[in-house]
């Protein structure tokens, strides 16, 4: 078939060819600028989605003794950008005793750890428990140059206490093990062991599955990259991930382990989820690390 114009005759066909490459190329517009709007509200946005802190000073917060937490008290840690951050401290019992440091994971507060403060006092450590900028008791808004400032501080803060780091062990859940790696991977730390509890690889991996449609390595701000600090950790470390976790793969824990080149060991905790309990198990396995390596309360 085709259509008479003057002298000319065109076949329909063309005008049907050229309607759909133009329906086409619309098409395809309009799905680069949703995703290019998708794309930049995630970049915008993307620590609303990445952290979930306590929103309040003045919440999610509370003083130790109404846990029952006898020996410990609150202790304000500033950091080196003028944030103040609202801790927990008990104080090693004994001058050469060491101290946990330990960095809670992303959701919750320090109150919900208290059970594991306890048993660590207990045990005879000294513990100090930061509370990340943001989250309860604490000034500012979490990235992950800000928590490494915070780690910093309370580094400052035990070396005035008389606590040295050679005498520290940090102790990282989930999120915190990204900040626990890079802090023992600077030579200038030097802690005595290092405790990392369901770690990534990077949590650029994380988001990586949850977000397989963006390119998360270009857009992500705050990444820790745990797999590229593992190598420069000299101090022991001592791993455990549960096998059931569903928000940071086993997998994660054990590439990230086998990254690591000084005195290790990995514990797989068959049937865990995300950061569960300590058990007889787990916490019997640290101590033996610890005894092992010199690292434990004498």
């Amino acid at each position: 078939m085709t259509i008479e114009t003057g002298s000319h005759a065109l076949p329909v066909s063309l005008f049907a060819n050229s309607h759909m490459k133009k329906t086409m190329i619309s098409f395809v517009l309009v799905v680069a600028v949703i995703y290019l709007a998708l794309a930049g509200f995630m970049y915008v946005a993307q620590r609303s989605f990445q952290y979930f802190p306590q929103q309040s000073v003045k919440t999610g917060f509370e003083v130790p003794a109404k846990f029952g937490l006898d020996g410990f008290m609150v202790a304000s840690i500033g950091t080196s950008d003028g944030e103040t951050l609202g801790s927990w401290l008990a104080p090693p019992p004994t001058k050469d005793a060491p101290l946990i440091l330990y960095m809670h994971g992303n959701a919750g507060t320090i109150g919900d750890r208290a059970e594991r403060f306890r048993l660590f006092h207990e045990e005879g450590f000294g513990v100090l428990a930061l509370s990340w900028r943001g989250y309860g008791g604490s000034t500012g808004s979490p990235t992950e140059a800000g928590l490494i400032e915070d780690a910093r501080g309370a580094m400052k803060l035990l070396k005035q206490q008389g606590v040295p780091a050679s005498r520290i062990i940090l102790f990282g859940e989930s999120l915190g093990t990204g900040v626990a790696t890079q802090l023992a991977a600077n030579p200038d730390t030097s802690p005595l062991a290092v405790i990392l509890e369901a770690p990534f690889t990077s949590a650029a991996d994380v988001a990586r599955k949850r977000y397989w449609f963006l390119p998360v390595g270009l857009l992500m701000k705050d990444q820790y990259r745990s797999i590229d600090a593992a190598p420069k950790v000299t101090a022991p470390v001592f791993v455990f991930h549960g096998t059931a976790d569903r928000i940071v793969p086993h997998a994660h824990g054990k590439r990230l382990y086998d990254a690591f080149t000084g005195p290790k060991k990995f514990l797989s905790m068959d049937g865990n989820g995300h950061i569960d309990p300590l058990t007889e198990v787990s916490w019997g396995a640290i101590k033996d690390f610890l005894r092992a390596n010199g690292a434990a309360p004498k």
